[in-house]
């Protein structure tokens, strides 16, 4: 898969990754299954990009920033260089550990 679309310039203000995301706003998946996605090789659609079950080619789809720099700060890299990580990390903005985000978004902070 290296037909990617680039990510969006920076995570959006609602963006599950940021460490002020409204706890719990995770759409059809749990903390964990978000987790296990963000540690995978797989790229994370914006959800801001989507509309339903669109493919990678889609118009207007873009990678999530967010989960990209994420991955950056829990040096995750994955295999296909398609898939957005950020060049640097942001652990001021976005969580820098997975217990963090799970924490977070199970309100247990």
């Amino acid at each position: 898969m290296t037909d990617l679309p680039e990510a969006t310039a920076k995570p959006c203000n609602e963006c599950p990754w940021r460490r002020n995301s409204f706890p719990g706003h995770l759409g059809p998946f749990s903390p964990e299954v978000w987790v296990e996605l963000v540690h995978s090789d797989a790229p994370i659609a914006c959800h801001k990009t989507i509309r339903g079950d669109e493919e990678w080619d889609s118009p207007g789809i873009k990678q999530c920033a967010g989960a990209g720099i994420h991955r950056t700060n829990t040096f995750k890299k994955p295999r296909d260089p398609a898939v957005f990580t950020s060049d640097e990390p942001d652990t001021e903005r976005v969580f820098a550990r997975s217990t963090e985000f799970i924490a977070h978004h199970r309100r247990e902070v």
